[in-house]
C-alpha cells in the first residue's frame, strides 16, 4: 500500500484576539492605622478617598499572583494649634492567589482593580480602622496568528472539489498599554483668595472621546477638579473651587489609521495639585499634573473566502480540521442616559455651600435582551459642603443610586450565546443646585460605551491527507442512482458521497444553484468505477 501524501494549502496568516480565560476573585482588607507623631489628633473623620495599584502580576500553570496596594487619604477635624483640619495618607499592601485555567507561565493577564466598598472609621484619636472589598477582574487575552487555509497550492483539475465560504472578521492590527502626562498651570478665578493651604481636592476625566489619526490616537475631555482650602486673609476661612480644565494629549501609535475599529480604554493612574506662587509672590497658581492610562485595541474589517471541505472523484482526501474562533463586529455604540435625584442634608445648620459632587459608575450586570443589551449598576455619590457649624464646618454625605438602561443593539436576541462585549462606563456630567437647607438637587448624565462580537466558532482546514482509493468499495457502487433529498441534505455533501463534481450534478440535474428541497428527485451517475 503507498504511503499517503499530503496536499499543500494555501494560506493567509490572521491577527486575532485569543481569550483562554477569565476569573474574578474579592480581597478583603481589614487594618489598623496610627497617626504620625507629629499629626493632630483626630475629632471626627470628614472624607475619605481611596486607589487600587498593582505592583506586581506573576503567571504560573494554572495561577497568577497578584500583588498590590490599597492606596487611602483622609480629611479630618482635628485639634491642632494651627488649623482645624488634617489630612493623612497611607497605604495597606496585599497579595493573592487566583486559579486560572489555561494560563501559562509567559502569559500575559490584565488585572481590573474596583474598590467595592471602603469604610475608614476611627478607634481613638490617634488610630483609625480601615476596612475595604476590592473586587479584582482577571482576563487572559493573548495576540495569535491563525494560519487560514484559502484553497490549494497547485491546480488538481476539476477531479478535486474545494469547498470555500465567505466569512467576516475582524483582523487585529495593534493592542498596547500607554501612558500619557499632561501637565497645566491654573490661575485662581480673581474673586478667590490666596491659597494658605490645600485641604482636599479630587481629580476626575469626564466626557473623554477618541479618535484615531495617522500613527496616534488623540483624546479630548476635561479633567474635572473639585478642591478645598484654606484662603489668605481672614483666619481659617474655607473655600471651595471648582474648574473644568481642557484636557487634550495624544498617544503613539503606528498601526493607528482613521479607517480603523478601534477600543480605547482612558484611566486615571495618578493626579497631582499643588500651589504655586505667582508673579506677585503670592500663591494664586496651581500646578496640575496627571497621568493617563492608555489601554487600546485596533482592528479592520475583513472578509475572508476559507477553504472548509475538499474531496475528489478519483481518490480518497482526508480533510484534518482545527477549531478556532473569529470575532466579527455586531455594534460600536454610545448610549448617554441622565439622572436626577435630590439628596437630603443631614444637618441643623445653614448650608453656605456646595463644595464638591464626585461620582463612581459601577456596572452590575450585562444581559442579552431582543435588539439591545440590558446594562444594570449603581452610581455611587459623594458630596462635600459647607456649613454654618464652628464645630463641623466641612461634612459630608453619600448617595447610591441604581440605574437600569438599555443600549440598543440591532440583531441582539435574548438568546444568543455565543457574544462577547467590552463596557465602559462613566460619568459626563454631575451637577448639584441647593434647593433649600436640607435639599440639593443632583443631575448626571451617565455614558455607556459598548463594543459588541459575536464570537464564530469556524473550521480551519489543518492538513488534507491524499491516498488511493479503494478500488474494490467503488466497483461495489452502481453506476447510476435515483436519490430522494432528505431533511438537511446538502447539494455539497451529495456529491460528496457519490464521487461526482458539482458542475456534473448540477447540469444532469438542470440546477441554476445549489439550492435543493426535501423529497427532491436527483440522478447521479458515477464518473469513476
Amino acid at each position: 500500500m503507498e504511503a499517503a501524501e499530503y496536499l499543500e494549502c494555501e494560506r493567509r496568516q490572521f491577527h486575532a484576539i485569543c481569550e483562554k480565560g477569565r476569573a474574578i476573585t474579592q480581597v478583603t482588607l481589614d487594618d489598623d492605622y496610627n497617626l504620625a507623631e507629629y499629626k493632630p489628633d483626630i475629632l471626627k473623620i470628614i472624607e475619605e478617598k481611596g486607589q487600587v495599584r498593582m505592583d506586581e502580576v506573576k503567571v504560573e500553570t494554572e495561577l497568577v499572583r497578584l500583588r498590590g496596594a490599597l492606596h487611602f487619604e483622609v480629611l479630618y477635624r482635628s485639634n491642632g494649634a494651627e488649623g482645624y483640619f488634617g489630612h493623612l495618607q497611607g497605604e495597606i499592601p496585599f497579595q493573592e492567589t487566583v486559579r486560572m485555567e489555561g494560563a501559562g507561565e509567559y502569559d500575559t493577564v490584565s488585572v481590573d482593580p474596583q474598590i467595592e466598598d471602603l469604610s475608614i472609621g476611627m478607634i481613638n484619636s490617634r488610630k483609625l480602622e480601615i476596612r475595604a472589598l476590592i473586587t479584582l477582574q482577571l482576563q487572559l487575552k493573548q495576540p495569535c496568528v491563525h494560519a487560514l487555509a484559502t484553497g490549494l497550492e497547485n491546480e488538481q483539475g476539476e477531479n478535486v472539489q474545494l469547498r470555500k465560504e465567505q466569512v467576516e472578521a475582524l483582523e487585529l492590527l495593534g493592542q498596547k498599554k500607554d501612558t500619557s502626562r499632561f501637565r497645566t498651570e491654573l490661575s485662581l478665578p480673581s474673586n478667590k483668595p490666596g491659597i494658605r493651604e490645600i485641604l482636599w481636592y479630587s481629580l476626575q476625566p469626564r466626557g473623554i472621546e477618541s479618535r484615531l489619526l495617522e500613527g496616534k490616537i488623540d483624546l479630548s475631555g476635561e479633567l474635572f477638579i473639585h478642591m478645598v482650602y484654606l484662603g489668605t486673609g481672614e483666619a481659617d476661612q474655607l473655600q471651595c473651587l471648582e474648574l473644568a480644565v481642557p484636557l487634550q494629549t495624544q498617544v503613539d501609535a503606528e498601526e493607528a489609521d482613521p479607517g480603523m475599529i478601534s477600543w480605547v480604554r482612558v484611566r486615571l493612574a495618578q493626579g497631582d495639585l499643588e500651589a504655586a506662587e505667582d508673579f506677585d509672590g503670592e500663591d494664586r497658581m496651581l500646578q496640575l499634573s496627571a497621568v493617563l492610562e492608555v489601554d487600546y485595541t485596533l482592528w479592520q474589517e475583513q472578509t475572508l473566502e476559507l477553504l472548509q471541505d475538499a474531496y475528489a472523484t478519483d481518490r480518497e482526501l482526508n480533510c484534518m480540521q482545527e477549531d478556532i474562533r473569529l470575532q466579527r463586529l455586531l455594534i460600536k455604540n454610545d448610549s448617554r442616559f441622565r439622572l436626577n435625584e435630590r439628596i437630603t442634608l443631614d444637618t441643623a445648620a445653614q448650608v453656605l455651600q456646595i463644595c464638591s459632587c464626585v461620582g463612581e459608575v459601577q456596572v452590575e450586570e450585562v444581559t442579552p435582551a431582543d435588539g439591545s443589551m440590558e446594562v444594570s449598576g449603581i452610581l455611587k455619590m459623594k458630596l462635600l459642603y459647607i456649613a454654618a457649624n464652628d464645630e463641623m464646618p466641612l461634612m459630608t454625605v453619600d448617595e447610591t443610586l441604581p440605574f437600569t438602561e438599555s443600549v440598543e443593539v440591532p440583531g441582539v436576541r435574548a438568546d444568543m450565546a455565543d457574544i462577547s462585549y467590552e463596557l465602559e462606563a462613566g460619568i459626563d456630567q454631575l451637577t448639584t443646585a441647593l434647593i433649600d437647607q436640607s435639599q440639593v438637587e443632583c443631575k448626571a448624565q451617565i455614558r455607556l460605551c459598548m463594543i459588541l462580537f459575536e464570537n464564530q466558532n469556524m473550521k480551519n482546514v489543518e492538513k488534507i491527507e491524499s491516498s488511493e482509493p479503494d478500488g474494490a468499495a467503488l466497483r461495489m457502487q452502481p453506476g447510476m442512482i435515483g436519490y430522494i433529498v432528505k431533511n438537511g441534505d446538502k447539494l455539497w455533501d451529495i456529491a460528496k458521497e457519490y464521487r461526482v463534481t458539482m458542475r456534473q450534478l448540477m447540469e444532469l440535474n438542470d440546477l441554476s444553484d445549489e439550492t435543493i428541497h426535501p423529497m427532491d428527485k436527483l440522478m447521479i451517475v458515477k464518473t469513476i468505477g
